[in-house]
């Protein structure tokens, strides 16, 4: 040890002792931030009819057909309609892998594989989610403006224009940006409406909802289109579920396969769908 005067420059401090003053590592990781995914759910499904083959799924349209007053002695009238149909097209197919080393795998205190794992398959999740976002946003008849408010005017109109089209009163949606929400917030027929509990217990926390106006539920996620521009612009949607359709072909997979060349895992999580608008009328964008 050296010597040298009494003085605090010779106390066994911080830089003395470095090698007995350990770093503590958590027992568990911090893992990634996520976007609440909650349009999934919230559209029509098709996937029963493609799990085992098909490249598209072909939805046949029955349009509407009249009613006549029967005239005595006279035939019937005869409705006829050339029918139309929806097709959608099995052509989003996205992964996410990782390479995991023996050597990083032997050495590390923590699951890696188990956590990147859980990664990957939310990227996949969120590429599904933000997929049927933007063909929401960009398909959608468009009201309010970019740079106002959500006004309780504007989901009265658009829930108005539901009815006209007649859409059935269940099953419809309110997704809106953070901003959306902050929006929400500050209409006072919501918040009294929220207060009575109707949407507000702990499962719709969970599943993202943040509360009901008006018979419909309302939502929030990150995945909406928004720009951050000098004015910012949040592209809320206001939909029943026939609005939007979505095939999912292959539901979220995960596989792993040894590299012998690698000395590591390869694991890949992956999944197959497709989407369309169903019903225009039945879905709006609505701006702010």
């Amino acid at each position: 040890m050296p010597s040298g005067a009494y003085g605090s420059s010779n106390a066994v401090s911080a830089t003395p002792a470095a090698v007995f003053r350990p770093n503590v590592w958590s027992n568990e990781v911090l893992m990634f931030v996520k976007k609440n995914l909650v349009l999934v759910p919230l559209v029509r499904h098709y996937d029963a009819e493609v799990s085992s083959y098909g490249q598209t799924v072909e939805i046949p349209n029955v349009s509407t057909i009249g009613a006549a007053l029967k005239v005595a002695n006279t035939g019937v009238t005869i409705n006829y309609n050339t029918e139309t149909k929806t097709t959608i097209t099995l052509n989003q197919h996205y992964e996410s892998s990782f390479l995991l080393e023996d050597f990083v795998k032997i050495q590390s205190k923590y699951d890696l594989r188990s956590a990147y794992t859980m990664a990957a398959a939310y990227a996949i999740a969120e590429k599904i989610d933000g997929f049927i976002a933007t063909n929401m946003s960009t398909s959608f008849t468009s009201y309010g403006a970019f740079g106002t408010v959500i006004a309780d005017s504007l989901i009265l109109i658009a829930n108005r224009y539901l009815d006209d089209a007649k859409a059935p009163q269940t099953d419809r949606s309110l997704v809106v940006t953070p901003q959306g929400k902050q929006e929400m917030l500050n209409i006072d027929k919501y918040i009294r409406y929220d207060a009575i509990g109707i949407g507000g217990d702990r499962n719709s926390i969970l599943t993202g909802q943040i509360g009901e106006i008006y018979g419909v539920k309302v939502f929030m996620s990150q995945n909406l289109v928004q720009l951050a521009t000098t004015t910012p612009q949040n592209n809320h949607l206001f939909f029943h579920k026939d609005a939007f359709a979505v095939a999912i072909q292959q539901q979220s997979r995960t596989q792993t396969q040894y590299k012998q060349e690698y000395l590591a895992w390869l694991v890949t999580v992956d999944m197959l769908w497709g989407g369309t608008v169903l019903r225009p009328a039945f879905g709006f964008n609505l701006k702010s």
